[in-house]
């Protein structure tokens, strides 16, 4: 388990608010959505807790997103799969970022040779998903489907800006990475170009003023849409997925 932690930069260390080895010996005596909701109800106890105490934002948003990383991790290993898929984090998640109540957005990309193999398990593993609790945000693509849909909307191409690999086959997700980056769609420039008219577009539906009685802080003008366009445009221009590395 410790690959899991380990992959991600904003985070050292096992998350000490959750006990993998009880986790474990409960998973073996108790029914596993049991096991599981109680785990996600405990662990969510202690971050309202640690948030009416105080404590940095920061840290409550990133180690939601390692928690779920663990709880998505063993909840795959519910099921048996080979090496031609992989489960990966897009979106705000794939950054490491998870405010409560937020979608965490998934996509389990398979190779194009298993496009009907797992239809059975992947119904399974998505309910299994929601029975727990968690409000899952989920796509299932080939390798072929999720490079062709990429070039075809700037959305899924930024989306996957920041994928990072929760479980399975890291060298499926390499695959993809290559298939969706600038020397093969969406070059800096036409990126650039892209979210540029994009943001116009928001800007123009929130009527171009961020001084409203009730502002719209995530899609009117200076707000948090407008910090994540120019995060995703240094990144495609430097060719990194992380802040750190930018």
């Amino acid at each position: 388990m410790s690959s899991v932690v380990e992959s991600c930069p904003y985070f050292a260390g096992q998350p000490l608010f959750f006990n993998q080895k009880v986790f474990r010996q409960n998973l073996a005596d108790q029914t596993a959505i049991t096991v599981f909701k109680d785990a996600l109800a405990g662990v969510n106890h202690h971050f309202d807790l640690r948030f009416i105490e105080g404590e940095d934002i920061r840290h409550l948003v990133y180690e939601r997103a390692i928690f779920i990383d663990l709880i998505l991790h063993y909840a795959w290993h519910q099921f048996d799969w080979k090496n031609d898929i992989v489960l990966v984090a897009v979106g705000g998640y794939g950054r490491g970022e998870l405010h409560p109540n937020s979608d965490i957005d998934i996509l389990i990309l398979l190779d194009n040779a298993a496009e009907n193999r797992y239809t059975h398990e992947l119904q399974n593993l998505i309910s299994f998903l929601w029975d727990i609790g968690l409000k899952v945000g989920s796509s299932v693509r080939t390798l072929n489907q999720c490079v062709a849909l990429a070039e075809q909307d700037l959305s899924v191409a930024t989306n996957l800006l920041e994928s990072r690999r929760v479980a399975g086959d890291i060298k499926l997700l390499d695959e993809m990475r290559i298939g969706v980056g600038p020397e093969k769609m969406w070059s800096p420039k036409d990126f650039y170009i892209a979210k540029f008219d994009e943001q116009e577009k928001r800007h123009k539906k929130y009527h171009d003023s961020e001084y409203n009685l009730e502002p719209n802080i995530k899609n009117a003008p200076g707000g948090l849409r407008d910090l994540q366009t120019i995060n995703w445009i240094a990144k495609r221009y430097y060719g990194v997925r992380t802040l750190l590395q930018l």
